[in-house]
């Protein structure tokens, strides 16, 4: 802090002054007052301002032991506040005296876990601008106090507020950028770090705008600016994830798995890096190595379940029940070997009583039982007990009245026997136990949709978004149904895009931003993301539907072809209209 120095200088120079204080006021600890006057010595202000600034850091010292003992600590919550009252006044003292932007931010600090929140915290920071108007260590720390409330549009007001004043402060346009990123903000965040001058660009400016520019689909630009933020600092990991992750999305898969590769070789233990190439090596069809990387990798249950997901989404039921056996080598054995066992009967072994069998093995007092509950459901209702089904569905909602998946589990049964007034009743039903939930409004809506009740749909999506504008699912259902119905289609494109940033792994979602491109006749940008959306989801009759529709648009027939056949391939609705689509061509 900017006056450290000179409280270090009066420390030393008053040292016997405040030998002999100490001797008759007693441990900093004690909470006594510091006396002005001792003995026959009178305390300069800078020898009070050392001997108070000793007392404040002493206390703080004794706040820090106790909060790294943690459930060790032997103070009672009385003792504790106490404490902590003591080290503010001691601070408030040291302020009074010699205030600084750090003094603020270090009292902001005592605040940050109190029973009050940050709210306290930003009070004082709020205190401290008032004195020094315009600091940019407080302003971080303001911002980063609405950060840690989920108050994500206040920060970045607050960062806008300062950059206005202070439009070359290169560092806060970079945490601004940070911020919008962080917020699923991507088009703003990228036009922030733009306006950082190229030759002052951190590896972590670039490492932001390789992020955003990947997310908004700048495929090339991405894989530019994080190898820019790789070779600035090769020990710079997270930039190496995200350079190989965007190389894979470009297929280059052989640069993807050079650097997954080095990553390991670097850090043996980094989950996320061995996962990523598991997942390589498994498109690439090489199930033999990825259960080797699986089986190399840390024991824990994290990763262990993680490798098991990917070997299940990519279809290796074999090699993920291979790696879930690891978690039977611990002693007791967790209630997620027992699901995801049944998951592999289920859709690898098409054994559904083997599959039921390992649910059973599911304790009622675990966390996994809701779930294995819904589970046993489906599979009921697939082998044609659907009232057996429907019974353990109600049964759900008895024992987690307030738990929507149960009521969403119900009314998903009724539609499949087609009672969509039935489906109706349960979600109002759970509407009334859990009011504004938006799962259960989602639902309804959808059925709504199949009842062609489509208006009352949307409406129901259209409250989703104003009280939830970060449920991607109703950001994408309200801007895919303008689209449809062609109109608002600049609103629309804002919806889709929005529930892209914030689920940007989701091939319906870039379907949707496909579609409203098409509909606005921004044809290349309609084939750049109905080209995405087929690399995730190919086997969706209406995404290839588009897919042609799309490729018959840029005069491209042999695409067009493509994707109208591939629609039929996978049974779409509407066999006819695909049909004579083909034929125009």
């Amino acid at each position: 802090m900017q006056r450290t120095h000179r409280l270090d200088r009066c420390a030393a120079l008053a040292a016997m002054t405040l030998l002999a204080a100490l001797a008759l006021a007693g441990c900093a600890s004690s909470g006594n007052r510091v006396a002005r006057q001792v003995g026959s010595y009178t305390l300069t202000p800078d020898a009070q301002l050392s001997y108070d600034y000793l007392v404040y850091r002493d206390l703080l010292q004794q706040i820090q032991r106790e909060v790294a003992l943690g459930k060790r600590s032997t103070l009672s919550r009385e003792e504790a506040l106490k404490l902590q009252k003591e080290t503010v006044t001691a601070l408030d003292r040291v302020i009074k005296a010699a205030p600084s932007p750090e003094l603020y931010v270090e009292k902001a600090g005592l605040f940050w876990n109190h029973r009050e929140g940050t709210s306290r915290s930003r009070a004082v920071l709020k205190e401290g601008l008032a004195r020094f108007p315009g600091d940019r260590m407080l302003i971080l720390y303001l911002a980063n106090s609405y950060v840690a409330d989920n108050r994500v549009d206040d920060a970045i007001a607050v960062m806008n507020q300062f950059l206005e004043q202070h439009p070359g402060d290169i560092e806060s346009r970079e945490k601004l950028g940070q911020m919008l990123m962080d917020a699923g903000r991507d088009a703003e965040a990228l036009d922030v770090l733009k306006g950082i001058p190229e030759a002052e660009r951190t590896p972590d400016a670039l490492y932001a705008m390789g992020r955003v520019q990947g997310n908004l689909g700048m495929r090339r630009q991405a894989i530019a600016n994080l190898k820019r933020a790789v070779a600035m600092d090769p020990e710079f990991t997270e930039a190496q994830v995200e350079l190989a992750f965007q190389y894979e999305l470009a297929k280059d898969y052989a640069s993807a798995e050079a650097i997954y590769t080095s990553i390991l070789e670097q850090n043996e233990s980094f989950p996320e890096a061995r996962l990523r190439l598991i997942n390589l090596d498994l498109k690439l069809n090489n199930p033999d190595k990825a259960l080797n990387l699986a089986l190399d990798g840390p024991p824990t249950k994290d990763f262990i379940l993680d490798a098991v997901l990917t070997f299940i989404s990519d279809g290796f039921y074999a090699q993920g029940s291979t790696v879930l056996d690891m978690l039977t080598e611990g002693g007791s054995i967790p209630a997620e070997y027992y699901f995801y066992k049944a998951v592999i009967a289920d859709e690898g072994e098409n054994d559904m009583e083997k599959a039921l069998g390992f649910l059973d093995m599911v304790d009622a007092s675990d966390r996994l039982y809701p779930h294995a509950l819904r589970f046993k459901a489906r599979i009921l209702s697939a082998q044609g007990k659907a009232d057996e089904a429907l019974d353990l569905a109600a049964g759900g909602k008895k024992r987690y009245p307030d738990t929507p998946i149960f009521y969403i589990l119900e009314a998903s049964l009724l539609k499949q026997e087609d009672d969509y007034h039935g489906a109706e009743r349960t979600l109002k039903q759970g509407l009334k136990r859990l009011p504004g939930n938006p799962d259960l409004t989602y639902e309804l809506a959808l059925v709504y949709e199949f009842m062609e009740r489509r208006e009352e749909g949307l409406g129901l999506m259209e409250k989703i978004v104003r009280a939830h504008p970060d449920n991607a699912n109703a950001l994408n259902y309200v801007g895919y149904t303008l689209a449809e119905e062609g109109r608002d289609l600049d609103r629309a494109l804002v919806l889709v895009t929005k529930a892209s940033a914030l689920d940007p792994e989701n091939g319906y979602i870039l379907d949707s931003v496909a579609w409203v491109h098409f509909k606005k006749n921004n044809l290349d940008k309609a084939w750049e993301h109905i080209g995405y959306a087929v690399d995730l989801v190919d086997t969706d009759p209406t995404i290839w539907e588009h897919y042609g529709d799309i490729a018959a648009a840029l005069g491209n027939k042999a695409e067009a072809r493509k994707g109208y056949n591939l629609s039929l391939k996978f049974h779409t609705a509407v066999p006819e209209a695909v049909r004579e689509k083909l034929g125009k061509l």
